[in-house]
Formats: C-alpha cells, structure tokens, sequence
C-alpha cells in the first residue's frame, strides 16, 4: 500500500487488461518531432525516454495521423496508416516500456486540406476538418483507418490507444448539432446519428485488436461554442461508448476557434485544475475509470483521487518541464521539482510554427540526442558567471552539474534579475514558484559560490582566474526622457511593488506587450480604470508570447472593460496629461498614472567592459540580441554552459 503526501496517486489501477504502476498519465502533444515522411525518428524516442524514467504510468505519443492517404502538408509527424511505421514505432515502445510505462499512440484524423487555409467552414464556425464536407465513403474510411493504425500499435508492442474526440475533433463535431449537418446516417437527425461515427471506430477499433489494447477516450466535457452539447448530453453520449472504452479522458474546449484554445491548455492567467468538476460528474455517472487533464496540480491530483473525483490525472507541460516529476513526488522531493511556467511556448512552437516543441524551463526537451552525446568535461573548470537572473542561474547550475567550480556575481542584493519584479503579479504564482525553485537549486549546489551585493569589474573576475566566463546581465528598462520624472506620477512596471506611493485611480500603460498587458490587468483586477497604449497594430500584438497565451490575456483584458488604443505611441508626460499620436494625430490623455513598459535595452558597454576578462567569453540571455523571454535566457544559458 502507497504511503505519503499523495499516497492514492501511486496507487496502481487496472483498465481494460493493463495494470498501471500509478494514477499519472501522460497526456498526448502534438509535435513535429518525426520524420518528414511520417516515421518515429531517434529524436521522437529520446523526447518520451525521460518521461518513462520519470515515473509516469502512461507515455503517449501525440497525433498519430490515421490517414490512408497523407494530405500534401502533413510532414513531420507520426502517419499510422504506413504498415512500415510498426518498424520505428516498435523501437518507441520498447525504449517507454523498458522503465515500467505503458506506450499509447493518439489517433486523429485529418482533412485533405490540412496545412492550408483554403476551405472555408460549412457553417461558418472554424473546423480543423469540415465534417460536412467528407463523403459518406471518406467517413466509412475514415473508420477503417481507425483499426488499421490500432492494428499497427498493437503490432508494434503498444499497450494503448487514445481516440481523439475532443476539442472539435471529428467525432465530436459530428455529435454537435452546430456543426453537423449531414443529411446522412451520420447526420444530426437523432441521438443515436451523433453517436454512430464515434460507436463504430470503437467498434471497428475491437474487432481489429479486441481486448489486447486498452483505449483511452478524450472528450470535451464542453466545447463552448455556444448551441453546442452541454454536459449532460455528453455524460449521455459517454454512458453510450463508456463500455467500449477502457478510460474516459476529461477536457474542454476548441482548437480551430482561437479564444477557446487557452481552455485546452490554461496558461498563467487562469486557475490549475479547470475541468475537475466536470470530471467529478462523469465519474457519478459512469461505470469506465475517468481521468482528468487540464493544469492539475499534485495537490489536486491527490485530492481528485482520493475523494473518487477521478481515478486518474493526465500530466502534459508539467512532465516537459520535469520529466522527473512523478518519481520526485513519489520519493517526498517535491521541493526539487522544476515547475512548468505555463507559458505554453511547448505547444506553440508546434501549432502555430510547424517545428520541433521546446520548454521554456526545460532546455533539454526535445533535443535530448544533443545533450546524451555531448562530450564529459575533460577536466574540471573554474567559471565565472555574472549575473543572477534565470540566465545566470541555469548557466551556474548547468557549469556545477557538468564538475566545474562557479563563482556566480549579482550586484543585486538578491537574486532572480528582472524576474523577480514580473513574478510579483497575483497570477504569476507558477513564474514564482519557477523562480524559487531556479534560486534554491542554485544556493544548494556544493560546486556554486553564489556572491550577491557584488558588482563583477575586469578586476574582480581577473582574481579568480577563471577558465570561462559566462556574462548574463539581463536588460534594462527602457525609459525615454520626459518632461514630468515625479516617481508618484511616471513609473516602470517593474517599480510596482517597490515604491510606497500607491498608483492613482486612473492609469495610462505605454507598452501592450507581454509585461505591459499582464500590468494593465494587475490594475483592472485592482478595480482601477486603466488605457492601454501601444505603436504596433492590434494583430501584431502578443506575438513576443505564446499566442494561446495572448488570446487568453486580451480575452481577460476585454472582460474587464480595458481601454485598448493601438497604433497610439507615447511622446510626453507632464503633471497634467499624457501626450499621446495615433495616425499622425496628438491627443491629451488626462491620467492619474503612467506606467511605462517599452521593453528592455542592453547595457553594451558593460558587456564590452567585462567580455575581455576572460578568452572565450559568451554572452546569454537578453544581452546576446534575441528577444527577452524566459525560454531564450534558459536556453542560451545552457548552452553556454553545456560547451566549457
């Protein structure tokens, strides 16, 4: 019997034929880690490797297209109809399954149009794949198709299947009366219609593998399109399949309609745990096991369990983060745990750029075979890194992982960087819980003299005869010249919570980026009345982001009542108004508070001054010209650090 703090999390469980270790699946990502015609490549292993390791109960390889015929643009990702996909694929399983995890495969069909945007929905409202426009021998394939790429997991030594049917997948479009509208035995003319797509790809599914495979079923609880199924008539629909499944998988939301995606993957500005309660009702309502994905955190995982919420939750950006997560639970090294940021740069890069997923925490994932045949020091090292934000800090604890000895400078009293002001925001709590857990492994480290309240000179770093030198300093803001510099009237966002003087009730932000938006809310959450300036065009905005993440932030933003002038640049302030240009024209803008957020500049000169100290210095983080975010100081850093 498990024993802890989450002792009903490592509980096993059986569904279907398959005994799982624990109550921690993997939930499946959509990535482009295969080859270009479709076959799991060495990459696509390494990638679920440390996931198996780590602990979960479940990996599970995302979108596996089920497609006979591969549409044009469908490169790079996993095409299960290809009997030669059992070759590759086998070797994936085998490398899940060797740590005590069960190997599943997602399948998902897609339209013939995938990859472009020439097919305008026939009703109007986005569809990845118009289940209107198939015919009725395209659909009846489709279900064919199903068993084959299930055949062909089996084949290859899988223990499970993931049928796709949320998020306006294709079987839940055709259970939606707003969006199907056939005129055929698929159609939307009665209950059991809706069902009938779903029913047979089960169906034929067990007829092809029969209890050999257990399958997992993903389901929006709710897909919120208005008009769509509401959840008591998908707990019916879910009491129809429910014994032709193994586990029922709870979500919510649509992928094709771009202010729902957030609800799929829930970025920083909404709770952990959203679809829970959801999750509870199918679970007194149904016989099948039920699990639960949706920003779940350990503690709610644990409570979920253990109070029959649910039987079991599924982990997706928290196991790219750290792989590690569920052994560290297990073994009380909680503290230990790299936290996910749920900046969703992972899923972006993928949905919205076709490449390869990466972390903005975790800057080995997806690039595992870089780092496994990466050369072993060959001796240890003495580094000095400058600078203590996440740059500096990743850079020292990847220098002392590797045996080398770090001397780390921070002129600050403290550490953390400008990390440490963005953090302070009431919905940043996973940035600072990223960032405590960044500074405790760091002042934890034996090979590590943390050196805070010292500014690094020439002089200084010169004293410890060094071998490398890693310069970090971060960014500074940028502050144009104004006429009015009173502290109580014009600040810097990252000023907020240091100054004592409260901002008036009315305030002007300069800056829609990532921290201006996210300062903008502080205040309207605040009940404060709040204009939110920008020079860019409305469409350009939160493109520095993850765009899950902006279309999250504006939806919030519009809810409560911001005043958004795009193309609006800010010229002065003076103790009476803003001056303000949009379109060539000068406006007065009377506020109590101007808060400026227009980025960060580097200090070139320091950098200059100090990159000579030592031959072979690298700069990282904001200071080596890439844009300022959370994954480009991480991943610069490492890197950095990985070649001494």
């Amino acid at each position: 019997m498990a024993s802890g703090r989450y002792a009903h999390l490592f509980r096993p469980i059986k569904i279907g034929n398959l005994t799982l270790k624990n109550r921690i699946t993997q939930a499946p990502t959509y990535n482009f880690l295969a080859s270009w015609d479709n076959h799991v490549t060495r990459e696509q292993i390494e990638a679920s490797k440390p996931v198996a390791a780590g602990g979960a109960a479940t990996v599970t390889m995302g979108s596996g297209f089920i497609n006979r015929v591969l549409p044009p643009a469908a490169h790079h990702i996993v095409g299960m109809s290809d009997p030669w996909i059992v070759t590759c694929l086998s070797e994936w399983c085998e490398a899940v399954k060797r740590h005590g995890a069960k190997a599943c495969v997602e399948l998902v069909p897609i339209a013939s149009y995938f990859g472009t945007h020439e097919v305008e929905s026939s009703v109007g409202i986005p569809m990845e794949i118009d289940c209107n426009l198939l015919t009725l021998e395209e659909l009846q394939a489709f279900i064919a198709d199903y068993a084959v790429a299930a055949r062909h997991v089996l084949k290859a030594g899988g223990d499970m299947v993931l049928i796709h049917g949320a998020h306006c997948q294709l079987p839940a479009l055709l259970f939606s009366k707003v969006f199907n509208k056939r005129p055929d035995q698929y159609g939307p003319q009665s209950f059991a219609n809706r069902c009938r797509f779903a029913v047979e790809v089960l169906d034929a599914i067990r007829a092809e593998v029969g209890d050999r495979l257990a399958i997992e079923y993903r389901i929006s609880a709710v897909d919120m399109v208005p008009g769509s199924p509401d959840i008591e008539e998908v707990i019916e629909f879910a009491k129809v399949i429910q014994d032709r499944i193994d586990l029922l998988h709870i979500s919510r939301g649509n992928l094709a309609i771009n202010r729902l995606t957030p609800f799929i993957l829930p970025p920083a500005y909404m709770d952990h745990g959203i679809n829970i309660g959801y999750a509870a009702q199918f679970k007194k309502a149904l016989r099948v096991a039920v699990s639960v994905v949706g920003a779940v955190t350990p503690d709610q995982a644990e409570e979920a369990v253990a109070s029959g919420k649910v039987d079991a939750v599924a982990l997706c950006r928290q196991l790219i983060a750290d792989p590690e997560t569920v052994n560290k639970l297990e073994r009380g090294l909680e503290d230990e745990i790299r936290p996910c940021i749920r900046c969703n740069t992972c899923i972006s890069r993928s949905h919205f750029g076709s490449k390869p997923p990466r972390c903005a925490v975790n800057p080995v994932f997806g690039r595992e075979p870089d780092y496994a045949n990466c050369q072993a020091p060959a001796g240890k090292k003495k580094a000095v890194v400058v600078g203590g934000g996440p740059a500096g800090l990743e850079a020292a604890r990847t220098l002392a992982g590797r045996g080398h000895e770090v001397v780390l400078f921070e002129k600050a009293p403290h550490l953390g960087g400008l990390l440490t002001q963005a953090a302070k925001a009431p919905f940043k709590s996973d940035l600072k819980r990223y960032l405590e857990w960044s500074i405790r492994m760091t002042r934890r480290h034996k090979n590590i003299d943390v050196r805070t309240g010292t500014e690094a000179t020439g002089a200084l770093i010169a004293q410890e005869k060094a071998d490398a030198l890693i310069l970090a300093p971060g960014g500074k803001p940028a502050i144009p010249e104004l006429t009015c510099k009173d502290e109580s009237r014009v600040l810097w966002a990252g000023d907020i919570d240091r100054r004592n003087i409260p901002p008036g009730d009315s305030i002007l932000v300069a800056g829609a980026g990532l921290t201006g938006s996210e300062t903008a809310l502080r205040f309207l959450q605040a009940g404060k009345k709040v204009i939110l300036i920008d020079a860019l065009p409305r469409e350009k905005l939160g493109l520095g982001s993850s765009p899950i993440n902006a279309y999250a932030l504006f939806n919030i933003l519009e809810e409560y009542g911001v005043d958004l002038r795009t193309e609006t640049k800010l010229l002065d302030v003076t103790r009476d108004h803003a001056l303000v240009v949009h379109n060539g024209r000068e406006d007065r803008l009377v506020c109590d508070t101007v808060v400026l957020s227009l980025g960060t500049v580097v200090d070139g000169d320091a950098i200059d001054r100090l990159r000579s100290a030592v031959a072979g210095c690298q700069v990282v983080g904001d200071g080596n010209g890439q844009q300022a975010t959370v994954w480009n100081a991480v991943t610069s850093a490492c890197d950095a650090a990985m070649a001494v």
